[in-house]
């Protein structure tokens, strides 16, 4: 997991490099979308920056949470005094020392939210975060000029785009199952941990993650039973059992003339049928 989490670790650094975003003043909230109209741009949108697709359902909450909070301490408030942006950072950091350090604390729960993504943060990515609130703590201290420089040093800012590229290079690893090393090329497969817990599912792409239960609705394929000569035994089959005799159920019919079943009657005689054969004698 070390090998992929550090390519991971060179592939944003390079993409911050290659987008040439500026991770101080570029909002890592909002973002501005053309509006078309007949083919042309009418206006603009301000709306939310996507997710990147194939993330995790903890990891996307959490690069949420930081561009949020991060745009609402650097950028969260505007005047027509100045020209530039500014937010509870600043309006902290005006306080002598308590407020600076009160700034301090409240970047270092940002950076420790951020390392909460599966599989955790690189090392070198950590430290750059850190490093980016030791400064910003260190210039607050400078009497009345730190107070300027609160302002224009957006400590907050840098740390959520840096979260930001280290995502969206996992994202695109995690749909591929594995990253390529930018510079010696070698291919690394992505492991399980950094995909998130089972049954963790990215509702905008429908993908599931590795290592979830197979759904329960597929029936599972039933082996026919196979004949002797199929199992290659050459052995008789076994006869069937002999078949016993169907009994007759139809009830016995009655005999002409009424009576009971069984019983032969014997029909009267006509007495001149005697007569008949007695003259005949």
């Amino acid at each position: 997991m070390n090998v992929a989490i550090k390519i991971l670790e060179k592939k944003a650094l390079k993409k911050l490099g290659k987008d040439k975003t500026n991770t101080n003043s570029d909002n890592p909230y909002l973002e501005k979308v053309p509006v078309y109209k007949n083919g042309k741009i009418a206006k603009y949108k301000t709306q939310e920056r996507p997710i990147p697709q194939g993330l995790s359902k903890n990891d996307a909450k959490i690069l949420k949470k930081v561009r949020r909070r991060a745009y609402r301490w650097d950028m969260g408030f505007s005047c027509c005094c100045i020209p530039i942006r500014f937010g509870w950072s600043a309006i902290i950091g005006l306080i002598p020392v308590i407020g600076d350090f009160a700034d301090f604390l409240m970047a270092l729960a940002l950076i420790k939210k951020a390392s909460n993504v599966d599989g955790g943060l690189p090392k070198r990515l950590y430290g750059m975060m850190f490093t980016n609130i030791m400064i910003d703590l260190a210039v607050g201290f400078i009497p009345l000029i730190g107070d300027i420089a609160d302002v224009f040093y957006r400590a907050n800012t840098k740390n959520a785009w840096l979260l930001d590229a280290f995502l969206t290079e996992k994202a695109k690893a995690l749909q591929a199952g594995v990253v390529q090393d930018p510079e010696t090329g070698s291919i690394v497969e992505m492991p399980d941990e950094l995909a998130g817990a089972e049954g963790d599912r990215d509702v905008e792409t429908g993908v599931t993650r590795t290592g979830t239960t197979p759904s329960l609705a597929t029936p599972a394929a039933v082996t026919p039973a196979r004949s002797a000569r199929q199992t290659g035994n050459m052995a008789t089959a076994p006869q069937s059992a002999p078949v016993a005799p169907v009994r007759n159920l139809t009830p016995p019919r009655a005999p002409i003339g009424g009576g009971l079943p069984g019983r032969q009657i014997t029909p009267k005689q006509d007495p001149r049928d005697n007569r008949g054969k007695a003259g005949r004698r």
